[in-house]
């Protein structure tokens, strides 16, 4: 009697975490599309596409001596991190 109020007990709050589970996963691939498409969004505006260009010039450049001493002194570090 009381192992199987135990084992429903367990069983409740399995479902609980289970349903908890479900609406954490909805939730993170909802924000996953939202990020996706503000992303894209970005991208195709004129401050992502001078980015992307500014970023592009820099990875053609990239072993040049002046960009690394910019790049070094400004802090760009994360694009030599996300480059290589």
């Amino acid at each position: 009697m009381l192992i199987q109020q135990l084992i429903k007990k367990q069983q409740v709050k399995l479902a609980v975490l289970t349903e908890q589970s479900q609406l954490q996963q909805q939730e993170l691939l909802l924000r996953k599309q939202q990020l996706s498409q503000s992303t894209l969004a970005f991208i195709g505006s004129t401050p992502g596409l001078i980015l992307s260009f500014s970023v592009g010039c820099l990875f053609q450049l990239r072993h040049n001596s002046l960009v690394k001493t910019l790049r070094s002194v400004v802090g760009f570090r994360w694009i030599a991190k996300l480059i290589t």
